[in-house]
């Protein structure tokens, strides 16, 4: 598992978790524990640029 913390204007903090697979968690603190608000599958992620970048576009859209 690999993850990153970035700040979101919609959502607060929030850590993408990423399985280096094509599973990735996108989770905020509750209670001093990371829980998930979305998952999504992403066939083809390769690197972690590659699940960033999808994360951050799936963030995108859940704040629109």
């Amino acid at each position: 598992m690999k993850h990153w913390e970035i700040q979101s204007e919609t959502h607060g903090h929030v850590r993408i978790e990423w399985n280096e697979s094509a599973t990735v968690n996108l989770q905020t603190p509750v209670g001093g524990q990371w829980v998930d608000f979305h998952c999504f599958t992403h066939y083809g992620l390769e690197t972690g640029y590659d699940a960033i970048k999808s994360a951050l576009e799936v963030l995108e859209d859940l704040e629109s």
